[in-house]
C-alpha cells in the first residue's frame, strides 16, 4: 500500500480535545498535492479530491477522522487524521497529524481504520 509520509502538529502539555476534525477539506487535499509533488517524482503533480469523513473512532486518549480522497487517475486514498495522544510519544498531546495512504487493498473506511488504530497500539507498546 503506498503512502505519505505523516505531517503533524507541535505537541502541548494538555488539550481539550474536541469532536471537530483539526484539518479542513482545503489542508488535506495541499497535504496530498505536496506529498505527492515531493515523493512521487515519476508522475506529474496532481491534484486530489477529499470527499469528506467516512469514519471516525475515539480510541484511549485519541480521535479518529478517516477521510476518503481520489487522484486525477481514479486511485482511492485514505487519510487519517487524528487528536490527542501523540502518536509518537503517548505521554504528549497533539492538536492534529495526518497521514495518507492509497487504499489499493480495496478495503472498507471501517476496517481499514481499526487496522491503523491496531498500528498504533504496537507502536505505543514499543
Amino acid at each position: 500500500m503506498g503512502g505519505f509520509p505523516i505531517h503533524w502538529e507541535e505537541e502541548v502539555q494538555s488539550l481539550d480535545q474536541s469532536a471537530v476534525c483539526p484539518y479542513s477539506t482545503d489542508e488535506i487535499e495541499q497535504y496530498l498535492w505536496s506529498c505527492h509533488y515531493h515523493w512521487m517524482l515519476d508522475e506529474e503533480p496532481m491534484h486530489y479530491k477529499v470527499h469528506g469523513v467516512v469514519a471516525e473512532h475515539t480510541d484511549d486518549g485519541r480521535r479518529f477522522w478517516l477521510h476518503r480522497a481520489s487522484d486525477e487517475v481514479g486511485r482511492e486514498w485514505y487519510v487519517v487524521v487524528g487528536s490527542g495522544r501523540s502518536p509518537f510519544k503517548p505521554s504528549m498531546k497533539m492538536r492534529g497529524w495526518m497521514y495518507g495512504k492509497e487504499n489499493d487493498l480495496n478495503l472498507t473506511p471501517d476496517h481499514f481504520l481499526r487496522e491503523e488504530i491496531g498500528e498504533q497500539h504496537v507502536a505505543d507498546a514499543g
